[in-house]
């Protein structure tokens, strides 16, 4: 690995905590007299069948978090249970579908979650362990949401957001992943916590994946992590949520969800994938029909082992999603997958055969992981650059313009880059039903950015995003005083939108020279911020002004 490379990924690691080795027995440690026996219970194998729409299905494989077995003819596996050193208490164990692309799992009813998995403990009848799916039409491209790091067992308001904008996306969000550190999870409180967590999982309007993070794993500090009980180390994830590795396919596009955690020479938990979730995921890859594109998603996608980057090599994985640093960071391209890590609170990831995009929806603001409350910006808070010409007083178009059914057309400057600050919603008692900004580049194509309260709709370049831009708070005023901020910066090479400063989407369009500019509300008044105009090239003594909402 390149030494830049491993610098900026150790840094990322260690920006989501220091992993101290605290050996003081921790509040809450339960009592581990039982342990044994119930061990003792534990089956050596699990065996049944894996059923869609009712019938076997052959050639699907089944895991238990070590290896794989495939589905006979009928539909039938057995798998027998090895030992995984991140997950010693036996009960705490899991068995898995990998399933493959055109079905989808269903809902057990008794709890509302995903019939998918099992743990150990759960296991009934091991010799019928029935997973059920459906058939269901896929195709590319996909959208997946990806949130991470809540950092508050799911309870915050700032939560709905998440639920909100993938709920009203009417079938356009596909699946959901969320990426760990989902608390501060203690032997204390865990119980309470993961609850609280699944059942914020289970309303979900998608199936939504967790993965593991550092502080999801109880007694991460100290040994205490693999003392004897199903709470313990990532025990109490299993219990509640679901397997801490996993993966499956959607439209021909393998998905990997991969723990990030490994012991230590002094057995404790350090950050890092593990060679024993290394090994499952090379067993998983390796199944794969040559040509299959592999993402992987993980808490943080680092790891001390060369043989991991080895294996994205090998089988030709594009891309390994997460979270932890609490930034929005391209890490690098390492065995030839692109390295990415998002803030909270969550991202659009869009694929198709060629590639993937994103859409990135942050809030973050403060405190020690940036939960002190939700983003909000204040009226008339989007007039914040200022750019000239040396010589020349700043070029503004327009500025703190109202429209009531009505738009405004500017007249665009010979190789001028634009930069439009818009704000709308809460102008008086009747707001529009759906503003935004008209251009037509030299290429012949006219674009629309347009927000519409009705449908909460934001269309991208094609790409269809949803979004709740202000979540109601207990405080908050009337919704005629809400205010939803759109940027939108046209160059001749690019197109870059930040909704409320926290919404990103580049997309390289080269629209070359405009000849049309407009903005517009329909149904309604729609109020504007400020339309700055500027040469591409800055002057050497440019200096932008920025404000607290300049993002």
């Amino acid at each position: 690995m390149k030494q830049s490379v491993l610098s900026l990924f150790t840094l990322v690691c260690l920006c989501g905590g220091v992993f101290a080795a605290d050996e003081k027995e921790p509040a809450g440690l339960p009592d581990t007299t039982q342990s044994e026996k119930l061990v003792a219970k534990m089956p050596g194998s699990v065996a049944g069948r894996v059923l869609v729409d009712g019938q076997g299905r052959a050639g699907v494989r089944v895991t238990d978090g070590v290896n794989f077995v495939s589905t006979d003819s009928s539909g039938r596996y057995e798998i027998e249970i090895d030992p995984d050193p991140l997950l010693p208490y036996k009960p705490a164990r899991t068995i898995s579908v990998s399933w493959p692309t055109g079905i989808w799992p269903v809902r057990r009813t008794e709890q509302g979650r995903w019939a998918w998995w099992i743990r150990l403990m759960d296991v009934k009848d091991s010799q019928n362990v029935d997973f059920k799916f459906t058939k269901v039409e896929q195709s590319l491209p996909l959208c997946f949401g990806f949130g991470t790091d809540p950092h508050d067992a799911m309870r915050r308001r700032q939560n709905l957001v998440f639920t909100d904008e993938v709920a009203r996306s009417a079938g356009h969000v596909d699946f959901s992943v969320m990426g760990g550190d989902l608390g501060y999870l203690g032997f204390g409180n865990a119980d309470k916590d993961y609850t609280s967590i699944a059942e914020y999982t289970d309303k979900f309007p998608t199936i939504l994946l967790h993965l593991i993070g550092n502080h999801d794993i109880v007694g991460i500090h100290s040994k205490w992590w693999s003392i004897p009980h199903e709470n313990a180390g990532s025990g109490a994830f299993t219990k509640y949520l679901n397997p801490i590795r996993w993966s499956f396919d959607y439209a021909g596009i393998h998905f990997v969800g991969l723990d990030w955690a490994l012991i230590d020479e002094k057995g404790h938990i350090q950050c890092g994938t593990d060679l024993s979730a290394i090994d499952w995921l090379e067993k998983d890859l390796k199944s794969l029909p040559a040509g299959t594109p592999a993402y992987i998603v993980s808490h943080q996608g680092w790891s001390p082992h060369q043989r991991y980057y080895d294996v994205c090599q090998k089988y030709g994985v594009k891309m390994v999603l997460g979270g932890h640093s609490h930034r929005n960071m391209f890490l690098g391209v390492h065995g030839g997958a692109e390295f990415w890590t998002k803030m909270s609170l969550y991202t659009l990831t869009y694929i198709t055969r060629e590639g993937f995009e994103f859409v990135d929806r942050c809030i973050y603001k403060g405190g020690r992981n940036g939960w002190n409350t939700h983003w909000r910006h204040s009226r008339r808070g989007c007039a914040l650059v200022n750019a000239f010409t040396p010589g020349e007083k700043p070029l503004v178009g327009v500025a703190d313009v109202t429209l009531d059914s009505a738009s405004r057309k500017l007249k665009p400057l010979p190789g001028a880059t634009y930069d439009l600050r818009l704000g709308a919603r809460g102008a008086g008692p009747r707001p529009a039903a759906r503003w935004g900004l008209r251009f037509k580049g030299a290429d012949g194509k006219t674009r629309e950015f347009s927000y519409s309260d009705k449908s909460n709709m934001l269309d991208l370049m094609g790409l269809k995003t949803y979004f709740n831009p202000a979540i109601p708070q207990v405080d908050d005023p009337s919704p005629e005083d809400e205010w939803v901020e759109m940027r939108i910066i046209v160059a001749p090479d690019r197109v870059r939108v930040l909704v409320n400063s926290r919404l990103h989407y580049e997309k390289f369009v080269k629209p070359g020279e405009l000849e049309t500019l407009e903005f517009f509300a329909e149904d309604g008044k729609a109020e504007f911020g400020r339309v700055d105009m500027w040469p591409h090239k800055y002057p050497d003594d440019y200096k932008p002004r920025r404000t607290a909402n300049s993002g």
